[in-house]
């Protein structure tokens, strides 16, 4: 948890949403300097009140299909005030959404987290509180479905993997919870984590995140 009272703006396109959002946030050491429901207005508030964090939903101002209006306001953000945090909430991972966020040139944290996998408020605030401090915030699963998105573009990335990090790689598309593989394969949670942070820079985004901190893999809010 920071130790100031960082300033958040909030997105999604549900009004009570956003409100459950606000009361969680505030309870939790954060300050809401403004909420949006679409896009433009997320790109306005945030231009606006330049906070510490964005939090938004992959999804904003739309009615059917997977849409990413959210992601395009996060890379938007990214390029009009490089040093803002940005989390991205999203209904399912989708490589080809993840990836162009963390491909963007901001120097300030990234999250991307699956909704159905934030199991409980002390992580989400835990997540926040990194990303407010630069670090680049990753769901394992996002490492599975970049393998799965671009086969040829990770055969080198596969090629450079350890052989417990391709076990481990298995061990995750197999479907295996993570305390499953740490009591197999690892020490303690640290080594898991340390071990999907190399993975997640061997699969194509070292080059984007070298001036960030490392990469945190987001293994405590996995099911398992």
């Amino acid at each position: 948890m920071p130790s100031y009272e960082p300033s958040v703006v909030v997105a999604d396109e549900s009004p009570l949403l956003r409100a459950g959002l606000t009361d969680l946030l505030a309870r939790g050491g954060y300050q809401v300097v403004a909420d949006a429901g679409d896009a433009e207005a997320l790109i306005q508030a945030a231009t606006d009140t330049l906070p510490t964090l964005v939090v938004t939903a992959a999804r904003l101002g739309v009615t059917s299909g997977p849409g990413d209006e959210g992601i395009t306001a996060a890379i938007r953000l990214h390029e009009k005030v490089p040093e803002m945090g940005i989390v991205v909430l999203a209904d399912s991972v989708e490589a080809a959404y993840a990836a162009p966020v963390f491909a963007s040139t901001g120097t300030g944290g990234l999250g991307y987290l699956r909704k159905s996998r934030v199991r409980t408020v002390p992580h989400f605030l835990d997540v926040l509180g990194r990303v407010a401090s630069g670090e680049v915030v990753v769901d394992p699963e996002v490492i599975t479905r970049m393998v799965d998105a671009s086969p040829d573009a990770d055969a080198e990335a596969m090629a450079r993997l350890t052989m417990q990090q391709s076990e481990v790689l298995g061990l995750i598309h197999a479907g295996f919870p993570d305390r499953a593989i740490i009591s197999r394969l690892f020490g303690g949670r640290g080594e898991f984590e340390l071990c999907l942070s190399e993975m997640f820079l061997a699969f194509g985004l070292a080059a984007d995140v070298e001036h960030r901190r490392t990469p945190t893999p987001l293994t405590h809010l996995a099911t398992g």
